[in-house]
């Protein structure tokens, strides 16, 4: 890797991390805030209207949103036309959005109250696909500290807005309201952003709108498929068992996702670099995605082992009574963590090779595997069923990734690497199991100096990956 390629992917990283760091640090603690104001009940109809927007949010906008990066890193030239097309194109979809679903909600037998939020959301999915775009093109032209300001202010407006509506004694119909206002002057905020990076003008042209058009397909249905895939175990643990199952579900579920946003901010901030890397560099293409996967590995063991070990004290820190049987749920769902880790960067490998179509080929297959499992599941354990076949279905697409994106003569030594980095997850997770009942503090930082110990003696660590990481230091301080 090139010391400026290193400086731009590190720097990109970083403020995408920061960005998502500090909003999931803000929204967990509003989650356990709102748990407890809630109740079950009404923590399961707010969770349920949230996820239905980020589903619908996803299928308006987040395909179009991997194709405007890739098209802006690849022909900064034509930014206005490609811009102009994904606008349109988001915009169509997400005018579709409402009505759908405001009839998920009757067909599934959600609440009255449970709909209204639906139909109420569902107005905030107009500023929030443009805001998506907008995003995609502060990372394309790497200025990614503007998706960081965005983000923190969107976060900052609703979370506080939404601390205050519950003290008042207000319920989902105000947070949701609360949700489409925050989404408007996030969209403000980045139409003020854009005119210090680029002169953006309407270009509205039949041909190159068609052509993205058509590009957009394939990423369409790999990206419909991946998001109906990952919010199916809460459709049908809502449809199934309702929304207290959900608010269960979720308190697990919101905790989980605190352990994947390092893989996302830099899945992120990498993908305008591979697109180029691959076309100029291929044997850097494939070194860099090699001390990637190398990477997460290592970061999502110890966070899987280590809230395994300690489920029933996180648990009882964090929330009620109420929900002391989310317990079992997130020992399950903490698996995920691994797999949110892996599999959205291994579909951005192959968007980068121009090869989403085998991505799609994944989103396909997961999707008749986790329909079926998590249906089977919910329908005999509930909560913890949908969390045993998320996990199932998660590891059949990573193995269905690894297959797709990894070169035959890789896999067996990513897969002996993964061993040798669970081996010494697995011994700092005895530590953790002898101190469990000590100062929290004290745990975390004897796990990590057991864990950092037990990679190199396992070989786990080599010393090709420390001169990666220090040439990426050397360039940010070159910089």
């Amino acid at each position: 890797m090139s010391r400026s390629v290193a400086l731009r992917t590190s720097k990109n990283t970083m403020m995408l991390l920061a960005g998502n760091l500090t909003r999931m640090a803000a929204t967990f603690g509003f989650v356990l805030y709102s748990a407890a104001s809630l109740g079950l009940e009404g923590f399961g109809k707010y969770s349920l209207a949230l996820n239905l927007f980020e589903l619908f949010l996803g299928l308006a906008a987040t395909a179009v949103g991997i194709l405007l990066t890739r098209d802006v890193a690849r022909w900064p030239r034509r930014l206005n036309s490609l811009l102009t097309s994904a606008i349109l194109l988001s915009l169509a979809l997400a005018t579709c959005a409402p009505v759908l679903m405001i009839a998920m909600g009757i067909g599934f037998g959600y609440a009255p109250d449970t709909i209204r939020a639906l139909g109420i959301a569902s107005l905030g999915l107009f500023p929030a696909v443009v805001c998506v775009l907008l995003e995609a093109v502060f990372v394309a032209k790497e200025r990614a500290e503007f998706v960081t300001i965005g983000t923190a202010l969107e976060s900052g407006l609703r979370i506080g807005a939404g601390l205050v509506a519950l003290q008042l004694g207000c319920g989902v119909l105000t947070l949701m309201t609360i949700l489409v206002v925050s989404r408007f002057v996030q969209l403000v905020a980045y139409g003020f952003a854009m005119r210090g990076i680029v002169h953006f003008r309407w270009q509205l042209l039949r041909k190159p709108t068609w052509r993205f058009a058509m590009r957009w397909r394939v990423f369409a249905a790999e990206n419909w498929l991946a998001s109906i895939y990952m919010n199916l175990d809460v459709l049908i643990l809502s449809w199934i068992s309702g929304e207290a199952a959900v608010g269960l579900y979720s308190a697990a579920g919101k905790f989980v996702r605190l352990g994947s946003i390092f893989s996302r901010s830099f899945t992120t901030a990498v993908f305008p670099v591979m697109s180029r890397m691959f076309t100029q560099s291929p044997e850097a293409f494939h070194r860099f995605y090699q001390v990637s996967i190398r990477v997460m590995y290592t970061v999502a063991f110890p966070i899987v082992i280590g809230v395994t070990v300690m489920t029933d004290r996180i648990v009882a820190l964090l929330y009620t009574d109420e929900y002391q049987n989310a317990g079992p749920v997130l020992r399950v769902l903490i698996w995920l963590v691994l797999i949110d880790f892996l599999n959205p960067f291994l579909s951005h490998v192959l968007f980068a090779q121009g090869r989403q179509h085998r991505s799609m080929h994944v989103a396909a297959i997961s999707l008749c595997v986790n329909s079926v499992v998590c249906f089977l599941l919910v329908r005999n354990y509930g909560a913890l069923g949908a969390a045993m076949g998320s996990v199932f279905g998660g590891l059949v697409a990573m193995c269905c990734y690894l297959t797709f994106a990894v070169p035959r003569q890789d896999v067996v030594a990513t897969f002996t690497l993964a061993f040798r980095v669970l081996l010494a997850a697995l011994g700092m997770g005895v530590a953790v199991f002898w101190m469990r009942n000590e100062f929290l503090v004290a745990i975390g930082l004897t796990s990590v100096v057991i864990y950092v110990a037990l990679l190199f003696v396992v070989q786990a660590i080599r010393g090709e990956d420390i001169r990666f990481f220090k040439s990426i230091l050397r360039a940010r301080t070159a910089s």
